[in-house]
């Protein structure tokens, strides 16, 4: 069995050595949970969407939500964390319409003034989706719960240390980026069962990260269309487990394939993103 890989697009993730001065009461951490959208905006032709969330702050994309399907009052219940100098940069958020083979659909965005959150308390907010173009148009809210948490500052006479942004990444409990991947179908499978058939689907690793797709009857060309995102937390990239199986009912599924995939990033940008297509064949 081979993968191929199509129309796969690659960013870049980076780490860079900075001088960064003592926690001071102008360092914060922030924990940010993506609660849920309401009355979010139709965009495909059957009158739904398959929102997710992007989440930028200083002009960096910090967070990526995993897309809910067919879903205009998603539920996420999505958290991350983030260490932040100061409170004047606003956290920007948009929230699109995932489209399979497409370009997605803007489905509207919000500002939120970090100097306006209650510090040491978590505190639930909700804003209000806008189309720059269409101010008066109602796209819907997105709830956030926020806890803004000020780091003490440390003694006197601690040298300042030299550190890596990565570091703060991993002492935040951060992933360095995402990896969207689609599973298209699948060509030729290996027949497993006594009618000539199998019933295929396939399980993603990444880490401790797993994925198991749907299960499609009695083929050996099935046709998954499944789109989700994976979280790359190590700075040199990842490798991602694939493995394909046949469904058996009431005894050990059949294994009928594996392959991997090696996702590599350069030390130029602070965020990752991977997209990737499979589809499987065999000869």
């Amino acid at each position: 069995m081979q993968l191929i890989f199509c129309g796969k697009r690659f960013g870049l993730a980076g780490t860079s050595n900075v001088e960064l001065p003592p926690a001071e009461p102008g360092m914060y951490q922030l924990d940010i949970t993506l609660r849920r959208g309401t009355n979010l905006a139709a965009r495909d032709r059957r009158g739904t969407s398959d929102p997710y969330v992007k989440f930028k702050l200083g002009g960096k994309e910090i967070f990526r939500s995993k897309t809910i399907s067919k879903n205009l009052n998603p539920v996420w219940e999505e958290r991350i964390s983030i260490l932040i100098e100061h409170l004047r940069e606003q956290l920007y958020i948009k929230v699109f319409d995932y489209d399979f083979g497409l370009q997605d659909d803007f489905m509207g965005s919000a500002f939120l003034d970090l100097n306006s959150l209650e510090q040491n308390r978590p505190v639930d907010v909700t804003l209000s989706l806008k189309d720059p173009h269409y101010p008066d148009q109602d796209l819907g809210t997105i709830l956030l719960t926020m806890l803004l948490i000020p780091k003490e500052q440390q003694k006197e006479g601690v040298r300042t240390q030299s550190v890596r942004l990565s570091d703060l990444h991993k002492k935040a409990q951060l992933w360095r980026g995402i990896v969207s991947i689609t599973l298209i179908e699948g060509c030729g499978l290996k027949a497993m069962d006594p009618n000539g058939l199998s019933d295929p689907y396939v399980k993603f690793r990444l880490g401790h990260q797993k994925y198991k797709s749907k299960i499609m009857s009695k083929t050996l060309n099935p046709k998954w269309r499944e789109q989700f995102d994976l979280h790359l937390y190590e700075e040199r990239g990842g490798i991602i487990d694939i493995t394909v199986w046949d469904r058996d009912a009431g005894k050990k599924d059949d294994f009928i394939g594996s392959s991997i995939s090696r996702l590599c990033c350069s030390y130029d940008t602070d965020f990752l993103e991977h997209k990737i297509y499979f589809f499987f064949l065999t000869y």
